[in-house]
């Protein structure tokens, strides 16, 4: 099912934000346990995914080597597959900004995105959550953890999204739309449970990374 789902699948590194948790440090670059954050995930999505991309609005040369050394040296113009926030979004406006605009530089009928800051994804994330879409015909599917509570733990800015989705969510941004919680519950959407909660953990302040480097 993985190689199935990685011909069709475009994988983006969402790695646009600010870092304010890691006091301004972009954090896909902020080291753990020897090599940057985003160097984890990529190695995650790359077997899984046709090609790689990164959304990122500085540091952009190091991503590209990132994702040069990801795709095993095999990637044409890699300056290229990295992708500021398109200009006509608002600026410093969160992950949603991100997203339009991995949507709109897709090729691929289906994107997978994760965040820069969960190391240890599942080998088999983008096989599952296919499956799932095809099962369902959703047009977003997001890993799920359990969360100690009736309600699971949904990782909303992690998911597989089907690209045509993009011009609703640009309406929705424009319209002042943020969250991308709300965003996803607002389309025809999916779920799939993980029973690996530490899957999903998030290295997204100093103080995470110190305790488990």
């Amino acid at each position: 099912m993985a190689e199935a789902a990685s011909a069709d699948v475009t994988g983006w590194l969402l790695a646009g934000g600010e870092g304010r948790r890691m006091q301004g440090q972009d954090k896909g670059l902020v080291d753990y346990q020897g090599r940057p954050l985003a160097a984890w995930v990529l190695s995650s999505l790359a077997p899984q995914c046709q090609t790689l991309r990164i959304s990122a609005n500085r540091n952009l040369d190091r991503y590209a080597q990132l994702l040069l050394q990801a795709s095993g040296g095999h990637l044409d113009a890699p300056q290229n597959a990295v992708v500021p926030d398109d200009p006509d979004l608002e600026p410093r406006s969160g992950p949603l900004a991100g997203l339009i605009t991995a949507m709109r530089h897709t090729d691929t009928e289906w994107l997978m995105v994760a965040p820069c800051d969960m190391p240890h994804l599942p080998h088999d994330l983008v096989a599952r959550l296919m499956q799932q879409a095809v099962q369902t015909n959703a047009d977003i599917v997001i890993p799920c953890t359990e969360s100690g509570t009736p309600e699971p733990h949904h990782h909303w800015v992690c998911g597989l999204i089907r690209k045509r989705v993009c011009p609703d969510t640009l309406h929705q941004f424009v319209n002042g739309e943020r969250k991308v919680g709300h965003w996803v519950r607002s389309q025809s959407w999916s779920s799939v449970s993980f029973n690996d909660t530490s899957a999903f953990a998030n290295m997204n302040s100093l103080e995470t990374l110190r305790g488990r480097d």
